[in-house]
């Protein structure tokens, strides 16, 4: 039995699940860890290309499913399978990958899809690429433009650390049970330069938002001074009544350096 608690909706179409398999270029060189396993319709697939696939599920009821893969025994039997029974967010993706890059798939539940991603920007070191299933909302927010109602945090950060595309859309239909809305199924190929994208700046980021189709001033004022604000627009050439969703990303990068002092000694912030 699903539970509305999860947020579960599985995908069994064994065609999908080859495709997604395929596009995200799985070989049998990868440690592949696969968040909300399910029933393991997917780690199946996955297990049949990847060198390992770690499993990680909250569910308890689906653990006997994952068990008979795990099992490396039978018609169901798959050896590089290990299953994990955790909450994917309490999980150090560290420890997977044995000193070597691992990748990241997943349907991912939408009541955490966002603690989830920036759970995986803040792991990214460890992490060559994600390949995710959200709902379409989410999609459209994490490659939205700037100016557009989407546009936000979550954007930002992403466009920042790594490069992101839409794979496939995939119809509400093909999910068990489906759900209202249409998903996408999209890859995020982290980069080696963006080092500098550190908790303290995704803070910053998310705060410069808080107060959206607001002007940004009125969210830095809970951080810095009408004075350091002033001096930081003056700086930008803003108008006082720019707001976060019309900036591009980089300029996130250039409003942080100067208000946290981090562009060089002769700031007078």
């Amino acid at each position: 039995m699903l539970k509305k608690s999860f947020s579960q909706n599985l995908i069994k179409d064994g065609n999908t699940l080859r495709k997604m398999v395929s596009l995200a270029g799985i070989s049998g060189n990868d440690t592949v860890v696969e968040i909300g396993a399910g029933r393991g319709d997917l780690t199946r697939a996955l297990a049949q290309c990847a060198r390992r696939v770690i499993a990680v599920e909250l569910d308890r009821d689906m653990l006997p499913y994952l068990e008979l893969l795990a099992t490396g025994e039978g018609r169901e039997g798959t050896a590089n399978v290990e299953v994990v029974s955790r909450d994917i967010l309490t999980v150090d993706l560290a420890a997977f990958g044995a000193g070597e890059k691992i990748k990241v798939m997943g349907n991912i539940p939408y009541g955490i899809t966002g603690p989830i991603i920036f759970k995986l920007i803040g792991e990214r070191k460890y992490i060559e690429s994600a390949f995710l299933t959200v709902q379409k909302e989410i999609g459209d927010r994490i490659t939205a433009q700037p100016g557009t109602r989407a546009y936000g945090s979550l954007t930002v950060v992403c466009r920042l650390v790594a490069d992101v595309r839409i794979l496939m859309r995939i119809k509400a239909r093909i999910f068990i049970p489906p759900p209202k809305v249409d998903s996408i199924y999209f890859s995020m190929r982290f980069r080696d330069d963006a080092e500098h994208i550190d908790d303290n700046f995704i803070a910053f980021v998310r705060k410069a938002f808080s107060h959206k189709r607001k002007f940004m001033r009125n969210a830095l004022k809970d951080n810095y001074t009408d004075a350091r604000i002033d001096e930081l627009y003056e700086r930008m050439h803003f108008s006082r009544s720019v707001r976060a969703e019309e900036l591009e990303p980089a300029s996130f990068v250039a409003m942080y350096r100067a208000i946290e002092k981090k562009d060089g000694p002769s700031q007078s912030f």
